[in-house]
C-alpha cells in the first residue's frame, strides 16, 4: 500500500494486487469529476514504453485509489479513481495502438500468400476487449470512462461518429501521447514480416497486460476527496488548481448532477486560460493572480489555505468564488498575447483600443508581475461603471506600459517582491474602492510608486540609443528580445501614435519596418548604425513591398501618407535632399529620439 493513503486516518480500505488485465476485465473505471486532466509529459511516457511495453519480467506499477460508485450483480462494477487514472488511462492508449497495429497487419496481409490474416484479426478483436466491455445481453461499456469525448472515439470506439468537440488541452495530451505510442510501435515492428510483427505486438500487448498494481478501495466517495487532497501520484504533485478543483466541486454541490455541472464550469475557466495549452502551471498562476486582483497577496503555496478558509462550508461562497475566476478568465486569457485585437463586446476593456494596446505592450515585454492590477482594472471597469472610467483605465494601464518599457524592456530591471507588492496594494484600493474619488487617489499614489521606480535615466537613454533592427543577422539570445521585429514595430508605432497620426488598437503583423539607409550597405556587425533606431521608420506592409529598394527622397512623400512619424531630425534630412544619411546623422537621430522616448511618448 503506498505511503500517502496509510497517512489517512480512520478511513476503511481494502486493497489487492491485480494485473491490468485483471483491471479491464474484471472491472470498469471512471475518472470522476474533481481529478485532474490527463497530463503525462513525453519523459514519463518513455518511461512506461522502456519500462512496461519492452518490459523483461513482471512490472510493479504502483498503487491505484478507488471507490465503487456503481455495483453490478451480473457485471463488473464500476470504479472512480482517485489515483492512478494517468496509469490506467496510459496503459488504455498503449493497448489502442496495438490494437489498431494488429488492424493494419490485415490490411497489408490482402493478396500475401501463406500468410492468414484471421489470426492477427481475432488478435485485435482480443485487444479491444480490453478498451470496450459487453455483458451477457450484449451491452457495451467503456472500460475506462473519461469525460474528454475523443478518449471514446479515437482509443476506444475509432468507429464512433465523432462528436465534433473541440479538443481540449487533455484531450490534445491524450493525443499526443497515442502518437508518441503510434511512433513508438511502428519503429519496432519495422523489417519484420508480417507473422513476426503479429508476434511482436502480442508480446508488447502481453507485458502492458502483465503490469501488476495494488487496487486501494475505499468505502465512500467522501472517502475519496478526502483521499485525494492528501495524494502525490506518480507523475506530479497535486497542484494548486487540482485542490481548488477538488474543493469546490466538494464543497459547492451535494449531488451528481450538480457537481458536474460545477466540474463543466471549471473546464470552461481552463480551457480559456490555457488556451489550447496543457501546461498546469498556467492555471496555478491565474489562479494567484486572480486572488493577488482582489485580496491581500499570498505566497501561492499558502494559496489554498486562504481559498479553504474564504468558502468554508457555505456551498454558495464555493459558487460565489468559482465565478471570480469565470470573470477573471475573460481577461487573463489575452494577457500573455502579443497580437491580442480590440473586441466589440459593450463595456469591456477589450473593447477600449487604448487598453488593448497596453496589454499587447505588457506582452511583448513579457511582464506578468502587474496581472494583478490589470485583472483589477479590467474588472472594475466592467462592473463600477459609476466609480471607473474610460478614461482612468487608459491611465492605468498607460502607467503600467509606460514603467515596463523603461523598466523592463529597456534596462532589463528585475522585478521584485517589491514590485508585485505595489501592483497588489492598488488591485485591493481599487477593488474596495466606494466612490470616484479613492478611485483617484488609488491611481495617484500608483502612478506616483512608479515615478519614484524608475531606472536612472542616463542609463534608459543608453539602452534606448542601442536599439537596433538586423533581421539579416545571425544574433545571439540575449540580443533577441529587442531586436524582435513585433517589439521595434510597437516602438515606431508608439512614437507616430503619441501624435496621433495612427489611431490606437493597431495590427502590429501589419505594418513593416523600413531601413532608410538600406540594409545592403550594412556590416555583419549589429552595431553597424544602419541597423540603429535613427536609420528605422514604420510603413504598411503592403506599401514597403512595393518601394522596394528607391532612395529615401523617392520615399518621403509615401513615408507621409502612410503616416511615418517626422520627427525633426528626419523633417532636416527632407530639407536637405539627404539621399542616404551619414552615421553622424542617423547617430544624431537616435539621440534626439531617445529623449523624446523618455520625456514624452514613455513618460509618466
Amino acid at each position: 500500500m503506498s505511503e500517502p493513503v496509510a497517512a489517512v486516518e480512520l478511513i476503511p480500505i481494502e486493497s489487492q494486487t491485480r494485473t491490468i488485465q485483471t483491471c479491464f476485465q474484471q472491472c470498469l473505471y471512471e475518472v470522476p469529476n474533481f481529478q485532474r486532466p490527463y497530463s503525462w509529459s513525453s519523459d514519463q511516457l518513455e518511461d512506461f514504453w522502456d519500462d512496461v511495453v519492452l518490459a523483461q519480467g513482471d512490472f510493479f506499477f504502483g498503487s491505484t485509489v478507488t471507490w465503487v460508485s456503481e455495483k453490478r450483480d451480473l457485471f463488473n462494477d464500476t470504479y472512480s479513481i482517485i489515483d492512478g487514472q494517468q496509469r490506467l488511462t496510459t496503459s488504455a492508449i498503449i493497448l489502442s495502438v496495438i490494437r489498431d497495429a494488429f488492424r493494419e497487419v490485415v490490411k497489408r496481409a490482402e493478396g500475401v500468400e501463406g500468410f492468414d490474416p484471421v489470426a492477427a484479426k481475432n488478435q485485435a478483436d482480443a485487444t479491444q476487449r480490453y478498451l470496450i466491455a459487453a455483458d451477457d445481453d450484449g451491452k457495451k461499456y467503456p472500460v475506462l470512462k473519461r469525460s474528454e469525448e475523443m478518449f471514446y472515439e479515437k482509443i476506444q470506439n475509432p468507429g464512433a461518429i465523432p462528436s465534433g468537440v473541440k479538443w481540449n488541452g487533455s484531450a490534445r495530451q491524450i493525443g499526443e501521447a497515442r502518437n508518441f505510442f503510434e511512433s513508438h510501435v511502428i519503429k519496432e515492428l519495422e523489417d519484420l514480416s508480417l507473422g513476426d510483427q503479429v508476434e511482436r505486438l502480442k508480446a508488447m500487448r502481453a507485458n502492458v497486460l502483465k503490469a501488476r498494481v495494488i487496487q486501494v478501495e475505499l468505502a465512500s466517495e467522501e472517502d475519496g476527496f478526502l483521499i485525494f487532497e492528501t495524494l502525490n501520484t506518480r507523475g506530479a504533485d497535486l497542484r494548486l488548481a487540482d485542490l481548488v478543483k477538488n474543493l469546490l466541486i466538494r464543497g459547492g454541490a451535494t449531488d451528481g448532477a450538480d457537481r458536474e455541472a460545477i466540474a463543466k464550469r471549471w473546464d470552461r475557466v481552463v480551457d480559456t486560460i490555457q488556451g489550447g495549452g496543457v501546461s498546469p502551471d498556467v492555471v496555478d498562476r491565474f489562479i494567484w493572480q486572480s486572488w493577488n486582483s482582489r485580496r491581500t497577496a499570498v505566497k501561492e503555496p499558502e494559496l489554498f489555505k486562504e481559498v479553504s478558509r474564504l468558502v468554508g462550508a457555505n456551498p454558495a461562497k464555493h459558487i460565489s468564488y468559482l465565478e471570480e475566476l469565470e470573470v477573471d478568465s475573460s481577461t487573463y486569457q489575452w494577457l500573455e498575447d502579443e497580437y491580442v485585437q480590440v473586441q466589440s463586446k459593450g463595456r469591456s476593456a477589450f473593447a477600449v483600443p487604448e487598453f488593448v494596446d497596453s496589454v499587447r505592450a505588457l506582452a511583448i515585454f513579457n511582464v506578468s508581475v502587474a496581472n494583478s492590477t490589470v485583472l483589477a482594472i479590467a474588472r472594475n471597469y466592467q462592473e463600477k461603471a459609476r466609480l471607473v472610467k474610460r478614461g482612468q483605465l487608459i491611465e492605468v494601464m498607460r502607467l503600467v506600459e509606460n514603467f515596463h518599457f523603461q523598466f523592463t524592456a529597456l534596462t532589463n530591471s528585475g522585478s521584485t517582491g517589491g514590485t508585485r507588492a505595489r501592483y497588489n496594494r492598488f488591485a485591493v484600493r481599487l477593488e474596495a474602492a466606494k466612490s470616484g474619488k479613492e478611485v483617484a487617489e488609488a491611481i495617484e499614489d500608483l502612478k506616483t510608486k512608479l515615478s519614484a521606480s524608475l531606472p536612472q535615466r542616463d542609463l534608459a537613454l543608453k539602452e534606448f540609443r542601442e536599439l537596433f533592427y538586423a533581421p539579416s543577422l545571425q544574433l545571439k539570445q540575449a540580443q533577441k528580445a529587442r531586436a524582435r521585429k513585433v517589439f521595434m514595430a510597437y516602438v515606431l508605432m508608439a512614437f507616430a501614435k503619441s501624435k496621433n497620426l495612427i489611431p490606437p488598437g493597431q495590427n502590429l503583423a501589419s505594418w513593416s519596418i523600413e531601413h532608410i539607409k538600406p540594409q545592403v550597405l550594412g556590416t555583419t556587425d549589429y552595431r553597424d548604425l544602419v541597423y540603429s533606431i535613427g536609420n528605422l521608420t514604420l510603413l504598411t506592409g503592403a506599401l514597403n513591398s512595393s518601394l522596394g529598394d528607391v532612395s529615401f527622397p523617392e520615399k518621403i512623400e509615401a513615408l507621409r501618407s502612410g503616416s511615418a512619424y517626422f520627427d525633426s531630425k528626419l523633417e532636416s534630412w527632407v530639407r536637405s535632399e539627404t539621399k542616404i544619411p551619414s552615421d553622424e546623422q542617423i547617430a544624431a537621430r537616435s539621440n534626439l529620439l531617445a529623449e523624446e522616448a523618455l520625456s514624452r511618448v514613455w513618460s509618466l
